[in-house]
């Protein structure tokens, strides 16, 4: 029998860090199912797909239409969470690099659509989707339009929340958060939870006793030492597309709003050291001869540094919150749909230190 390290991987994840309750691998649709959605819908949405996504037609090539394309469909994990939530994730471990025949920009996207359209098809329509796609090693020629395609995939479609874990984010977002979850994991069942075991016996990875002693253990890390600046690369690109991508998505009044310390502090909830978030580049990035904004300028303003780690998860929700509220109040442009990237970062940045709390608690 074949036995997939990356998918049992996957399973473990979805079962103690996301807190899956239901996960099965492989998992296929039925002939004998009813669908959510009429086929005169799941039509329509196919050649909505298909033209956006597919027109030199390498995509799909000889798929004609939805029934052939859910048929062919097979999702390497799915899991239901305790709030109903659906996730569902395309893991490929390939040793060499990320590579699939016919491109991998093509393959990888006709998956994410694909799954797409059967989770739309089958699951309730006010379900909330996580879709996935995992690879531990992806080389910088591969991540680029990867990276290129979730852009895209989050901006079109902003209900979803759509995970890229490849590289580092792999090893931090998900390889390390499940060893820490498997010192009181007892089922034998779970291929990875028992490889950790066997690495921790013969001395390769640490025990649960030695991260302890050593201040490792997840158990034992306060909510203030966890790594406060993973924050500010989300604040910059986000401040990077509201200023200079799309800046026409602040009025003149949310500018004012966000140079206003009183506003930043009291209606936003930002905690960063009493500061505005905004500051114009005319009145340059020194506060009482420190400086106190990053060094690069974003248009004509400059960006708070100050990201203290006591209330970085404080910080990140009000974050969430006035970017929501941006998006909210311009739907009606096309730029909006640019923040539904940020959104889901932000998301992720909460619930991932929320789960590390819950373990310190």
């Amino acid at each position: 029998m074949k036995i997939e390290i990356g998918e049992s991987l996957a399973c473990s994840y979805l079962r103690h860090v996301k807190q899956c309750w239901l996960v099965q691998a492989n998992w296929k649709t039925s002939e004998h199912w009813s669908r959510e959605r009429s086929a005169a819908e799941l039509e329509a949405m196919f050649n909505r797909i298909r033209r956006k996504f597919d027109t030199d037609g390498n995509v799909f090539k000889q798929t004609k239409d939805f029934a052939q394309f859910l048929k062919q469909g097979e999702i390497d994990i799915v899991g239901v969470d305790q709030k109903g939530g659906i996730h569902a994730m395309e893991i490929a471990f390939h040793e060499a690099g990320l590579n699939y025949g016919g491109g991998v920009g093509n393959r990888v996207l006709k998956k994410l659509l694909r799954t797409l359209m059967i989770l739309h098809a089958y699951h309730p329509i006010d379900a909330r989707f996580s879709v996935y796609f995992v690879s531990p090693k992806v080389n910088p020629g591969v991540q680029k339009p990867l990276n290129d395609i979730f852009d895209i995939l989050r901006a079109e479609y902003p209900a979803v929340e759509w995970h890229l874990l490849t590289n580092q984010n792999f090893t931090e977002q998900m390889v390390r958060p499940t060893l820490e979850k498997s010192g009181t994991v007892a089922d034998t069942t779970e291929l990875f939870v028992r490889a950790a075991k066997l690495l921790e016996v013969t001395g390769i990875l640490p025990s649960e006793e030695v991260r302890q002693k050593s201040g490792h253990a997840s158990t034992t890390v306060p909510e203030s030492s966890v790594r406060a600046e993973e924050l500010q690369p989300l604040v910059k690109d986000v401040m990077n597309t509201l200023l200079v991508r799309c800046p026409t998505l602040l009025d003149e009044t949310d500018k004012c709003n966000l140079m206003d310390r009183k506003y930043c502090k009291n209606s936003l909830d930002l905690r960063i050291g009493n500061f505005p978030l905004l500051r114009r580049v005319t009145d340059g990035r020194k506060v009482s001869g420190h400086a106190r904004y990053y060094t690069d300028p974003y248009g004509e303003f400059y960006v708070c540094s100050q990201w203290g780690k006591g209330r970085h998860v404080n910080n990140a929700r009000s974050l969430l919150r006035f970017v929501t509220q941006i998006s909210e109040k311009k739907a009606g442009e096309s730029n909006a749909a640019q923040l539904a990237k940020h959104k889901n970062l932000f998301r992720d940045y909460i619930d991932r230190n929320e789960r590390k709390n819950l373990d310190h608690g």
